[in-house]
């Protein structure tokens, strides 16, 4: 078993690293992350392709009346479109921004339960700027920044805010807005 897992993980961050265009001296990024997403596969008995978390989100959104909303805030359409995709196979309700000033007018029409958000954007406002705006009139909704330009501290219990490194797949983003799944 511990064979396969290191086989498994080495072969993660070599994906992790290709896909973020083979930069140098970020080998240990990259082991970290194939790492958390190994942990996480094996705490939830998922497969490599997740099918089973997303199953068990599904059932655990149909038993709910009301299925938690996601805003997706990112100026990479790609990126967006993944993260889309893989929270809608999750159950959950998916809205998207290219820009903060796109998310605020989800914020003010729809009820946004986790905002997830890229720092470096184009528009009025940055994803910093966005995440204090949510944190001011909106301080319900749980609040996810990410960016691969600069690191914060992991996690802000006073504020509410936490941190993803990029890049960071919809798994770890999943086990950080719900630990239980």
């Amino acid at each position: 078993m511990d064979e396969n897992r290191n086989d498994w993980t080495a072969a993660r961050a070599y994906s992790l690293w290709e896909q973020a265009g083979r930069p140098f001296g970020q080998d240990e990024k990259h082991w970290s992350q194939a790492v958390l997403e190994r942990n996480l596969l094996e705490r939830t008995r998922a497969s490599s392709d997740g099918a089973e978390v997303i199953s068990r989100a599904r059932q655990n959104g149909s038993d709910s009346s009301k299925s938690r909303s996601i805003l997706i805030v990112e100026d990479d359409p790609q990126l967006r479109f993944n993260f889309v995709d893989f929270f809608d196979q999750a159950g959950y309700k998916t809205f998207e921004a290219g820009n903060a000033d796109e998310a605020l007018v989800h914020l003010k029409n729809d009820e946004i339960d986790i905002l997830f958000t890229d720092v470096d954007m184009p528009g009025s406002l940055d994803g910093l700027g966005l995440a204090a705006k949510v944190r001011s009139h909106w301080p319900d909704t749980k609040i996810i920044v990410t960016s691969g330009l600069i690191t914060l501290a992991h996690h802000d219990d006073d504020l509410g805010i936490s941190f993803l490194a990029k890049p960071t797949s919809g798994f770890e983003l999943l086990g950080l807005i719900d630990p239980d799944r």
